[in-house]
C-alpha cells in the first residue's frame, strides 16, 4: 500500500509507540492518585508537557492537553464574542463560527486572494472596515483573529507572523491552527507572536485522540468541558497519559528531525509538480503546498480517480476527510474561485516523512494512465 494522505491521518512512528507501552501495560495509573502508580504517571505527564513546550519555544504552563485539534479549535474560539477568520479554514474553526452566530457572535470571514493567501493587507482593512478596538486589559472582551498556519487542503503556507503582528495592533487575540504544520516544519511560537496554537497528534506520527492547545501566559479562555478540574481547570477528564507521552514523544522526535523530513517532503513535492503538470494537459494545482498538494484534472470526477488508485493500491483523497466521510464540494477551493467543476475534478496528495520517491513515480505513472483512461471514458 502506497499512502499519500498524510494530512488525514499519519502512521504512528514506532518509537512513539515503544514509549506509550509502558504506561498502556505497567504504569497504567491514574495522573491524580496518590500512591506511586499514579505519582509515576504524574511525572510523565509534567514531562511531556516540558518536552512540547520546549518543542515550540513555549513554557510548560502554556500547554494544555486536549483529544486533537478539533478540541483545541473548539475551546480557543468559544470565548470570543467577535471573531475574524477566513473562507478556508477547517470546518472545526467554520462549524464552531456557524453555531456561535446563532447565538449572538459576531463573525467575519475574510476571502483570500485568488492564490489563497489571507494577506495582512486583506485583513488589516477588514479589521479598519469593523472599527474594531479590543480592551487590553480584559482578553474575553477582545476580538480574536483565527487564521491557520497550513491549510490542509490545498498546503498554503499563510504569513502568520505578520498576521499576528495586524491583528495585535487593533488590540485582537490572535490563534492559529497548526495541525498541518507540526511534524513538517519548525514552530516557534515566540517567533510566530500568536496568542494561541493547535496541533492534533495523529497528523505528527503520534496516537490518535490527543492533541494540546498553546495558550500564551495572561489570556484567559473559559473551558470547554468540565469536571474533575484537571489540565489546571482548562480541561477536565482523566489524563490519557499513554497518548499524552506519545504525543510528547512525536513532538521531540518532529523538532528533531523536522529538517531533513521537510526537505523530502518538498523533494518529492516538487517532483509531482513538475511531472503532474508536464505530461496531462489541461492539469491545475490549487494553491502552492510544500507537502499538501491540490491538483485538478479537466474532464474527469476527482472521486473516480482516487477509487481507481485504490484499486492500484494508492491511498489518495478528495478533501478533507475529517467530515465523516461526507462527498461535499471543497469550500476551500470554491473559496479560491474554482468553478464546481475543477473542484470536482480534484485529488489531494500529502506527502510524509515514510514516502519515497519511487512510491511517487509508480504514483504519478498511474495517475496519467488514469486520467487518460477517465477522460475517454468521459467521467
Amino acid at each position: 500500500m502506497i499512502y499519500f494522505d498524510n494530512a488525514a491521518s499519519t502512521r504512528m512512528d514506532d518509537r512513539v509507540l515503544e514509549a506509550m507501552l509502558p504506561y498502556l501495560k505497567e504504569s497504567f495509573g491514574n495522573a491524580n492518585g496518590k500512591y506511586s502508580l499514579g505519582y509515576e504517571a504524574r511525572k510523565a505527564v509534567n514531562e511531556a508537557r516540558k518536552t512540547i513546550a520546549s518543542a515550540i519555544s513555549a513554557e510548560p504552563d502554556e500547554i494544555y492537553f486536549t483529544s486533537g485539534g478539533t478540541e483545541g479549535n473548539n475551546t480557543v474560539l468559544s470565548f470570543a464574542k467577535v471573531i475574524i477568520s477566513s473562507k478556508t479554514e477547517h470546518d472545526s474553526v467554520l462549524k464552531v463560527i456557524e453555531n456561535a452566530k446563532k447565538n449572538g457572535t459576531k463573525a467575519v470571514l475574510l476571502k483570500p486572494d485568488s492564490f489563497g493567501m489571507v494577506t495582512p493587507k486583506i485583513l488589516k482593512e477588514k479589521l479598519e472596515e469593523l472599527d474594531i478596538k479590543g480592551d487590553p486589559s480584559d482578553f474575553k472582551k477582545r476580538a480574536l483573529v483565527s487564521i491557520m498556519l497550513v491549510n490542509n487542503e490545498t498546503g498554503n503556507i499563510q504569513n502568520i507572523k505578520e498576521l499576528a503582528e495586524v491583528a495585535h495592533s487593533y488590540g485582537c487575540v490572535f490563534h492559529t491552527d497548526a495541525v498541518q504544520a507540526a511534524g513538517h516544519m519548525r514552530i516557534n511560537v515566540k517567533e510566530l507572536g500568536v496568542d494561541a496554537l493547535t496541533v492534533s497528534g495523529h497528523k505528527l506520527y503520534g496516537p490518535k485522540g490527543t492533541g494540546f492547545m498553546f495558550i500564551r501566559r495572561g489570556v484567559s479562555l473559559n473551558p470547554l468541558i468540565y469536571g474533575g478540574g484537571q489540565e489546571r481547570g482548562m480541561r477536565s477528564g482523566t489524563e490519557n497519559v499513554p497518548g499524552i507521552v506519545g504525543l510528547g514523544k512525536a513532538c521531540e522526535l518532529a523538532a528533531v528531525e523536522n529538517e531533513i523530513n521537510s526537505r523530502k517532503e518538498r523533494e518529492i513535492a516538487e517532483y509531482f509538480k513538475k511531472t503532474l503538470l508536464e505530461t496531462i494537459p489541461d492539469t491545475k494545482i490549487n494553491g502552492d503546498g510544500k507537502w499538501v498538494l491540490n491538483f485538478s484534472f479537466a474532464g474527469i470526477n476527482g472521486t473516480s480517480l482516487a477509487l481507481r488508485l485504490d484499486m492500484e493500491g494508492i491511498c489518495v483523497s478528495t478533501g478533507s476527510a475529517c467530515s465523516s466521510g461526507l462527498d461535499e464540494r471543497s469550500h476551500v477551493l470554491t473559496a479560491l474561485g474554482l468553478s464546481n467543476e475543477q473542484a470536482d475534478s480534484s485529488i489531494r496528495i500529502s506527502i510524509g516523512k515514510y514516502n519515497t520517491m519511487e512510491e511517487a513515480k509508480f504514483t504519478c505513472f498511474h495517475i496519467k494512465r488514469l486520467v487518460e483512461e477517465l477522460r475517454s471514458l468521459g467521467r
